[in-house]
């Protein structure tokens, strides 16, 4: 770990939980705007629809979380620092990839949410 990273770390560590979680919704916002041009994995690989699963809505890979809660969570103001204290399987990266999907389909999570709301 570099001299930059460490100092880093330490100063996240040391802040208030509020500037922590700041700081990982923006890490996580800008890695889900790197795209898979730029060594970034793919949102598509972490993102899966099985079929009876879910209802074979778009789920992070091997679990029943299904984007379209993450999503509503996160526009009811859910911080991703709650989202991962409340899913303890997910990871950061799991998120921006849930994030990175939501943008590249939003009329299937639209659909996702509105069929949620009707049930």
């Amino acid at each position: 770990m570099s001299v930059l990273t460490q100092r880093l770390f330490s100063e996240i560590e040391s802040a208030p939980e509020s500037v922590r979680a700041e700081t990982l919704d923006f890490v996580l916002f800008v890695k889900s705007r790197l795209g898979s041009g730029t060594g970034a994995y793919p949102a598509e690989s972490l993102v899966r629809h099985t079929p009876g699963v879910c209802g074979g809505d778009a789920c992070l890979g091997n679990t029943r979380i299904a984007v379209w809660m993450l999503e509503e969570a996160r526009r009811a103001g859910v911080t991703d620092a709650e989202l991962l204290q409340d899913y303890p399987s997910l990871n950061a990266r799991d998120l921006a990839a849930a994030w990175t999907y939501v943008d590249m389909h939003p009329e299937e999570i639209e659909n996702a949410i509105q069929a949620n709301h009707d049930a």
